[in-house]
């Protein structure tokens, strides 16, 4: 199985008008630690469409486990990417596709965590009032300024507190799971 912390930052939340800034992936280990180098993928280096055409030749789209994705809010930017995808005709989904896909698509998704780290209250349970990270709407201030390096530290530092977060999760629900599981 091959997890892979995945993300990606955009100029807004809508997939339709807003174009991708950032798309990045690191592989995992299974206790959700990293074993391999962070993969940043700029858009103003390499152009949106390579950034999506990228992303999916590794394989994230696919129903198989080869690229199964951990994150924060994958649904979102799983969206983002297929919207973006289909807008420069590198991929066309289907509803059958898309049902097939949500259903057998192997993902973990830090964001239901959240919700229940937050007492099962949704609004509260953003990622940002459990971990040390700047708001994700700097990113597009910061990319219409044009300060990529700030970007880049910014994904760097996003990405390196959701997989402490994620391991420390893992930790306490595995000694929970543990005590819970029926011999």
């Amino acid at each position: 199985m091959g997890l892979f912390y995945f993300d990606v930052e955009a100029e807004g939340e809508d997939p339709q008008q807003d174009r991708l800034i950032t798309a990045q992936f690191r592989p995992l280990t299974d206790e959700l630690r990293p074993s391999g180098p962070l993969t940043i993928l700029p858009e103003w280096e390499w152009g949106e469409k390579e950034v999506v055409r990228t992303v999916l030749g590794k394989g994230l789209l696919e129903e198989s486990w080869d690229f199964v994705p951990v994150g924060n809010r994958i649904r979102f930017d799983l969206t983002f990417l297929m919207e973006r995808a289909h807008r420069h005709g590198l991929r066309d989904w289907d509803p059958a596709w898309l049902r097939r896909f949500w259903f057998r698509k192997p993902m973990l998704d830090l964001g239901n965590i959240l919700v229940l780290m937050n007492g099962g209250r949704f609004d509260g349970s953003s990622i940002a009032n459990f971990v040390d990270k700047r708001p994700s709407s700097e990113v597009p201030v910061l990319y219409r300024q044009g300060k990529f390096r700030e970007i880049l530290d910014y994904v760097a530092a996003e990405e390196e507190a959701t997989i402490a977060l994620l391991a420390e999760v893992r930790s306490m629900l595995a000694t929970f799971g543990e005590r819970k599981r029926r011999r």
